[in-house]
């Protein structure tokens, strides 16, 4: 675990690097290993948790999408999110149809080595960029502005 937790602090330095390397303002838990980043997007702002998790030698970024599915939505926003899915070549959105939160996810392992500063860049513009294209049309879908016809 000790040589798990040294190449995970590594990682985490790294993306630390990265970030102010960038100019992105950040909290940082060391003891921890989180780093929670936001932005704005086109409409709606964005809050990234990323997370370096020595156990599993894994780095994950998550982001709750800032709207719950009424239960009477949640039939379709799973198909929504199915489809959505189903385009992305990287990260998913995972919804939980008992409680109605979305989130969206990405991760990286570092199994024995540690991530490139281009890796984490990528990780980031990804999770951006897609919670930014998409986060609008789900509020929209829960607010019965479009139904699931029309976001397909």
């Amino acid at each position: 675990m000790e040589a798990n937790y040294e190449l995970a602090r590594v990682n985490f330095d790294t993306l630390c690097k990265n970030l102010d390397d960038h100019g992105w303002h950040y909290d940082k838990d060391l003891d921890n290993l989180k780093i929670d980043v936001g932005c704005s997007g086109d409409d709606m702002p964005m809050d990234l948790r990323i997370r370096v998790d020595p156990k599993r030698q894994l780095i994950s970024v998550l982001s709750l999408i800032p709207t719950t599915t009424p239960e009477d939505k949640r039939f379709e926003m799973a198909v929504a999110v199915s489809i959505v899915n189903n385009k992305l070549a990287d990260g998913c959105f995972d919804f939980d149809i008992n409680d109605g939160s979305l989130f969206f996810r990405i991760s990286n392992s570092f199994i024995d080595t540690v991530i490139g500063s281009e890796a984490f860049s990528y990780m980031l513009i990804v999770s951006f960029k897609t919670i930014d294209e998409y986060n609008d049309k789900f509020l929209m879908l829960n607010k019965g502005l479009i139904s699931v016809e029309n976001f397909i």
